[in-house]
């Protein structure tokens, strides 16, 4: 366990250290949205871009370890849907809409882990040849979970404050549009089709990559605390089971479909769980947040489990067999 804890109390250590330096106004004002500007814009996408064109096309090819990974996290998302929905009884409509956008709110926050910015860290740090099973799972959490989220909150505002319901096939360009434009999705579009290339890279462009990329590690991880910083926890019911369930049933749904029923191959399948058992993103919390939803709980849910994180993270890659190299 000690072994284990020479990983991910580095990593987690750099998330505490940006949420105290926030939390003590140690960092100057608009100082969190500059890093985050610097990491989501610059830092990250290097990283990412980096991590897959360097690698041989048939990295990415494990269709049975995306079908696994999404049917888990799809499988913990309507759950909770289902349990957090109101009574389809309920004659107030307007209590029922919002009650249907807290429920798909929620769904997403149990379901969407923060792989970006914590899982390829802590996967480069377990050995660089389990990132592309970690950038497998961030496609399979945006196209499952966070287009999915997205598209059912829309609708619901939609019908909500009366506007046309667009068609789901426009509805659907117009989110997958909307996601092209992220620099993560992006940068790993132009990686894959440079790794399917296998054109090599010019020394001084790799240079520049391998620079900026080698920044996005200590400082994404150092934002998620920053962001963090000034959201307060308070461990009501609902902000338990959500922490019950993103960083315990998740981890352990994927761990039977991957290992039990799928049988994906060990390696790939054990950074399947992994992933599965990180905290929640902030993107949930911004997501939400944008169609109305009370955060409080969702956000609290986040700060928490980044914290219980260390520990819950720590037993999964000790249970798991995962080493450092």
């Amino acid at each position: 366990m000690l072994r284990v804890l020479e990983v991910t109390l580095p990593i987690f250590s750099l998330v505490f250290c940006g949420f105290f330096g926030q939390r003590w106004r140690l960092l100057p004002a608009n100082a969190v949205e500059g890093l985050n500007a610097f990491v989501f814009y610059f830092a990250v996408p290097a990283m990412l871009f980096r991590v897959i064109a360097t690698q041989p096309p048939n990295s990415f090819s494990e269709p049975l370890f995306m079908l696994g990974y999404a049917a888990a996290g799809l499988g913990v998302y309507f759950f909770v849907r289902a349990a957090a929905s109101p009574d389809p009884a309920t004659n107030d409509k307007s209590e029922r809409t919002d009650g249907q956008r807290d429920a798909i709110a929620l769904a997403m926050t149990s379901a969407h882990g923060n792989l970006g910015y914590l899982g390829i860290p802590l996967a480069l740090e377990l050995g660089k040849q389990h990132a592309p099973v970690m950038v497998m799972a961030i496609l399979c959490d945006i196209i499952c979970v966070i287009l999915l989220s997205t598209a059912l909150l829309e609708l619901n505002r939609r019908r909500a404050t009366g506007a046309p319901v667009t068609s789901g096939l426009r509805l659907l360009g117009s989110l997958l549009i909307r996601l092209a434009k992220s620099p993560l999705i992006s940068s790993i579009a132009i990686g894959l089709i440079w790794s399917l290339a296998q054109a090599p890279m010019p020394e001084v462009m790799d240079n520049f990559v391998r620079i900026l990329a080698g920044a996005a590690g200590p400082c994404a991880l150092f934002a998620i605390g920053a962001s963090l910083g000034n959201r307060g926890i308070e461990f009501t019911r609902t902000v338990r089971a959500l922490l019950a369930i993103k960083l315990v049933a998740h981890p352990a749904l994927a761990a039977v479909v991957l290992f039990g029923i799928l049988r994906v191959e060990p390696a790939v399948a054990a950074i399947g769980v992994l992933a599965a058992s990180l905290p929640g993103a902030s993107n949930s919390f911004i997501i939400a947040q944008r169609y109305g939803t009370d955060t409080r709980e969702i956000s609290a849910s986040i700060v928490a489990g980044t914290f219980i994180g260390l520990i819950t993270v720590s037993a999964v890659i000790w249970v798991l067999g995962l080493r450092s190299g």
